[in-house]
C-alpha cells in the first residue's frame, strides 16, 4: 500500500493516496459532506454506493471507498512507529478495525498536472473526514499522522500555507559516528529530489525545523538543488550541496546538504 511515485524531476501521471483509520466499520458519510462544504467549500451530489464515492474538486477526481476490516498484513501499526511527534502511536494504531482509502486522481492531460496540488487536496479531503468521531489518523507510508495533528495542520491551508508536515515524512536516526542523520520521505512524488542530511551535531528539533524549511522552500519556490551550489537561510549562511547515492535509504541519488550545527 504504497504512493505511486513519481520520476524525480519530472511530474507523471500518478495517484495520490491515504487511508482514514476507524475504530469501527461506521462512516458517517452525510457529516462527512457537511464537513467538506463547511471547511473548504467542496461539494458533491454524487450517491453514495457499496460504501463509495467519486466526486471532482479542484479540477481532479476523489475516489473515497471504505473498506470494513484493518490495513492489511499489520502495515499501519509499523509504520505508525516511525512517527517521532505521537507517542503510542502503535498502540492506537492497532485499535482500528476498518479504514477509507482516499486517492486523488490528477488529470491526464502531461501540461496540466500538478502533484503538489494533488497532495493539498488530499490534505483537505482527508482533514474533513477525520472530524468524524469514530477516525484515529492517516496512514501514509511510511508513517501515520495522529487525526488533530492532521486537521490543525491543514488548517494552515485556510491561510495560504503549505501544509508541508503532513504532505511529508521527515525521518531521524544517529549514526555510527553517534551524530544525528535525517532525511525526507514524499519529495519524489511531488517531482522533487529526496533530502539528507548526514551527521549532524544540530539538535533533533533544530534538525526537524530546518528539514521543514528546505522542504516548504523547494516545493513553493519549485526549486532543483544542484550539486556542487550552497544554500543558506541568511547571508552568512552558506551549506554545501551534494547529490549522491542514498544513506538513509536504498532509493537512487539524493539531495544531501551539509548542515553540521
Amino acid at each position: 500500500m504504497d504512493n505511486t511515485s513519481n520520476t524525480p524531476g519530472k511530474k507523471n501521471s500518478k495517484t495520490t493516496i491515504g487511508f482514514v483509520l476507524l475504530n469501527d466499520a461506521n462512516f458517517d458519510w452525510p457529516r462527512f459532506r457537511h464537513n467538506l462544504k463547511e471547511d473548504w467549500n467542496i461539494t458533491f451530489e454524487d450517491e453514495v454506493k457499496d460504501g463509495a464515492v467519486v466526486f471532482r474538486a479542484d479540477d481532479m477526481t476523489v475516489a473515497c471507498s471504505l473498506l470494513p476490516n484493518p490495513v492489511p498484513n499489520g502495515e499501519a501499526e509499523a509504520s505508525a512507529k516511525n512517527n517521532l511527534l505521537w507517542k503510542d502511536a502503535s498502540e492506537a494504531v492497532a485499535k482500528h478495525a476498518a479504514h477509507v482509502l482516499v486517492a486523488v486522481m490528477d488529470t491526464e492531460d502531461p501540461k496540466e498536472q500538478d502533484p503538489v496540488s494533488a497532495g493539498m487536496l488530499l490534505c483537505k479531503v482527508a482533514s474533513s473526514m477525520l472530524k468524524l468521531k469514530n477516525t484515529i489518523g492517516i496512514y501514509r507510508n511510511p508513517t501515520v499522522f495522529e487525526r488533530s495533528f492532521y486537521i490543525e495542520v491543514a488548517e494552515g491551508l485556510k491561510r495560504g500555507q503549505m501544509p508541508i508536515p503532513i504532505m511529508l515524512h521527515f525521518g531521524m536516526y544517529v549514526n555510527k559516528e553517534s551524530l544525528l542523520c535525517g532525511f525526507t520521505y514524499g519529495l519524489r512524488a511531488l517531482g522533487k529530489q529526496e533530502i539528507e542530511v548526514i551527521g549532524s551535531h544540530a539538535q533533533p528539533q533544530e534538525l526537524f525545523s530546518f528539514l521543514l524549511s528546505i522542504s516548504e522552500y523547494i516545493l513553493s519556490e519549485d526549486i532543483e538543488l544542484k550539486d556542487g551550489e550552497t544554500i543558506g537561510f541568511t547571508e552568512e549562511q552558506r551549506l554545501p550541496i551534494t547529490v549522491s547515492k542514498s544513506v538513509s535509504y536504498d532509493d537512487g541519488d539524493t539531495v544531501k546538504i551539509g548542515f553540521k550545527t
